[in-house]
């Protein structure tokens, strides 16, 4: 198991909605491909530089989680196919930075676009 730092783009409509709902979606395909998720840090909605298909506007969701090497293709195909994630990039982690809960800060981070 390697630990791993993904970013996903949500659509803006399901995440100003139903953000819960959003996140359950992300762990649903994380859990699918035998990931345990760790922790899960909602940044800001930002309008996008440019449109990626019909989206002008997007909510970040950062993803700490382990997972199984070989699975980490199969979670990638996953988010290709969700009409919620607009966008993903997945990251192996390095080092042990994982935030705990407590680290967390309460309100969202600057994101730069």
């Amino acid at each position: 198991m390697r630990t791993y730092e993904a970013m996903f783009l949500v659509d803006n409509t399901v995440a100003t909605n139903d953000w819960d709902g959003a996140v359950r979606h992300v762990q649903e395909i994380l859990q699918k491909g035998g990931a345990k998720v760790l922790n899960v840090e909602k940044w800001a909605e930002r309008k996008l530089a440019y449109k990626v298909g019909p989206h002008k506007r997007g909510t970040y969701m950062l993803v700490y989680f382990e997972a199984p090497v070989g699975s980490i293709a199969t979670i990638r195909r996953e988010c290709q196919l969700s009409e919620t994630i607009v966008r993903s990039l997945i990251l192996k982690v390095e080092k042990k930075t994982v935030p705990s809960v407590k680290e967390q800060p309460t309100s969202p981070a600057t994101v730069s676009t």
